[in-house]
């Protein structure tokens, strides 16, 4: 069995994180922004999270998802609505935590293509599969599995591609937010969305 950690349970941090990317957006284009962002662990300035270990949770967060794409994506991510902003920061989830992607590809894709809604259980059932197949994931709390479970399903719900339990293709997207994506390599991210 591989020994390197393929999973890990961070994605819990806060889902999507806009309100928190939205917080900080005055800074998110500066050169100095991870360390900006560092000093907001002790400052508060913007991200007005009462304790600083919370705080520091999701500043760790914001930086690894802030890495995973070029400084240009953030000057973009600027310029477009909320909805938009929404899907981009779940692609960034997607690129950032290999747990979202595989519960993306494994439950939501295959059940939006057969029409089938997901609800917990279903979530569940996959969670339970990779905790047999998975010594990372088989390691993980109860707790901190529904949590995950919970998570992601929520975070489909804020990016417009879930509704109740129906898994639905986000409304008011502009055609360039998905050819933003396919000038950077990854129009994959339009099948995500259900498009």
């Amino acid at each position: 069995m591989d020994t390197s950690k393929k999973y890990d349970a961070n994605f819990t941090a806060g889902g999507l994180l806009y309100r928190d990317f939205t917080a900080v957006s005055s800074i998110l284009t500066d050169k100095d922004f991870l360390e900006q962002i560092q000093n907001e662990g002790e400052l508060n300035l913007l991200l007005g999270i009462s304790t600083e270990n919370a705080r520091k949770r999701v500043i760790s967060e914001i930086k690894r998802r802030y890495s995973i794409v070029d400084i240009s994506f953030w000057s973009w991510y600027l310029t477009i609505s909320e909805n938009e902003q929404k899907l981009a920061l779940f692609y960034i989830c997607l690129k950032t935590y290999p747990l979202v992607m595989d519960l993306h590809l494994e439950v939501a894709m295959k059940k939006f293509k057969t029409g089938d809604d997901i609800d917990a259980y279903t979530v569940q059932m996959r969670m339970d599969e990779l905790s047999a197949t998975d010594e990372e994931v088989g390691s993980w709390a109860e707790s901190t599995l529904e949590k995950i479970n919970s998570q992601y399903r929520t975070t489909l719900k804020d990016c417009g591609l879930l509704e109740k339990e129906s898994l639905t293709s986000p409304t008011d997207i502009s055609e360039s937010f998905f050819e933003f994506f396919d000038s950077i390599g990854d129009g994959w991210f339009k099948e995500m969305c259900f498009n």
